[in-house]
């Protein structure tokens, strides 16, 4: 009190209403991901959304290294994808138990699945520059075969730790069956495939020019197309997964030099370019008949909001009227009435204009620009709030008037966060397809309208 005369300043807030809308992402960078999903899964808010890959498939070896023996034939073609899991602590009966992670929507409902041979070769190179690596986007077209290798129902099971082999005689009789777990003993989605249409791409080819090289053989069997189909109007769900460590494994027994029958497989590992493809039906869904009056947020190529501060006028008295900004928000209400379900844990705020992080993500850091999902006092979801005290205090003091851009709300991805203080390019990958409706400024509750506030010093001169 003694060094500072309080006639120097008065500190104090302002409510700014801000113009937003939502915006529908046609598509996303899906190829290279962290996380690939698959499955259908619909609410009435965003409509549907439908969730297939492509993925290579790689050599373990070349040439005459497959090679199937004497009287060869196979027993099993199994596709392995292993869960995202956590392992439960308590289990009283001696076997581990797993929950999934990531499942989106009910997992009780079964979506079917159709697994395809891909008749689009994969480039890693970007044709139009070889320079660059090739980037697939999440509404590529890829053609497949016409007959499916597998087509049947699923749904998570986080219980599917085994796979049964039944070997055979080349009469067809059954001598022996395996039992084959995974070294780290964890679920997996499996998918039996057609064995004679497996004998006739794999096994009547083998040793050929066609299994010199990865090039070569990449050429001849592009890959799979592994798609998900809806099986009802009622809305199944999505599983995310990583693809690592997933395979197509060929069994097969031969005879060996005593003519005794012996137990042998081939792995092929899923390759290196994989490639997400999300379709999206709108139709009859609230995001089409109501984007007006409400923001629709979700991810995987879903929307965004477009968030414009101020006009033109307002930002000049600002500047007029000499503040020192202290703190800065922008609050984002929830409509409660709209679905809840997937409700994402955290949006992402950035400068859509120019595609780039904002002041305050680089210097403050995630963890203070906020946008995490917050609770009332009753425990339901309530907002969402961005701190973004950087940028507003550099707009009051910039003499550009370019500096003013629209912000973007979008989903939180894992690859939205900077990495260094040069990490100021937007990346737009999106594997998370949660989603959540937003008040925007037309809400006829003003309370919940989607609002700046700003707290400030005013100093007197």
């Amino acid at each position: 009190v003694n060094l500072i005369d309080n006639a120097t300043f008065n500190s104090n807030s302002e409510s700014y209403e801000v113009i937003s809308n939502s915006i529908n992402i046609e598509k996303v960078p899906s190829s290279g991901l962290g996380q690939y999903l698959l499955g259908t899964y619909s609410n009435s808010d965003f409509g549907k959304l439908k969730a297939s890959f492509v993925t290579q498939l790689s050599l373990r070896s070349t040439g005459d290294n497959y090679n199937y023996g004497d009287n060869s034939s196979i027993d099993s073609v199994i596709i392995t994808i292993p869960y995202q899991v956590t392992k439960e602590d308590n289990y009283s009966d001696g076997k581990p138990k797993f929950s999934i992670d990531s499942v989106f929507g009910n997992p009780d409902l079964e979506f079917q699945v159709g697994i395809y041979e891909l008749k689009t070769f994969l480039n890693t190179l970007d044709p139009e520059d070889p320079t660059k690596n090739n980037i697939y986007y999440s509404d590529k077209e890829f053609q497949k075969s016409d007959l499916p290798l597998y087509l049947g129902n699923f749904k998570v099971n986080p219980n599917d730790t085994v796979s049964y082999i039944s070997r055979h005689k080349l009469d067809g009789s059954i001598y022996d069956t395996d039992t084959i777990k995974e070294t780290n003993v964890i679920p997996t989605m499996k998918f039996p495939l057609n064995k004679e249409m497996v004998q006739q791409l794999f096994v009547d080819n083998a040793g050929s020019a066609d299994y010199a090289d990865f090039e070569s053989f990449s050429h001849y069997f592009r890959g799979l197309y592994i798609e998900a189909s809806d099986l009802s109007v009622n809305s199944a769900h999505l599983v995310s997964i990583s693809l690592e460590n997933s395979k197509m494994t060929i069994y097969y027994s031969n005879d060996d030099d005593e003519d005794v029958r012996t137990k042998n497989s081939f792995t092929f590992l899923f390759g290196n370019i994989k490639s997400n493809i999300l379709e999206r039906d709108y139709s009859n869904s609230n995001f089409e008949q109501n984007s007006a009056n409400r923001l629709f947020v979700q991810g995987a190529a879903g929307s965004e909001a477009s968030v414009s501060l101020f006009n033109n006028n307002e930002l000049d008295e600002i500047k007029n009227k000499n503040w020192l900004i202290n703190d800065a928000n922008l609050t984002l209400y929830i409509d409660q009435n709209a679905s809840t379900d997937i409700l994402p844990e955290q949006l992402f705020i950035y400068n859509m204009d120019e595609n780039l992080q904002i002041k305050d993500m680089i210097y403050e850091g995630p963890t203070a620009v906020g946008g995490d999902l917050q609770f009332d006092d009753d425990g339901n979801p309530e907002k969402y709030i961005f701190k973004i005290t950087d940028y507003i205090s550099d707009l009051v003091k910039s003499d550009d008037s370019a500096e003013l851009v629209n912000l973007g709300i979008r989903v939180f991805n894992p690859s939205d966060t900077p990495t260094t203080l040069l990490d100021v390019a937007i990346r737009h990958h999106s594997w998370n397809p949660k989603g959540v409706v937003l008040y925007n400024h037309n809400s006829s509750n003003n309370d919940k309208r989607l609002k700046l506030n700003i707290s400030y010093t005013e100093l007197n001169n």
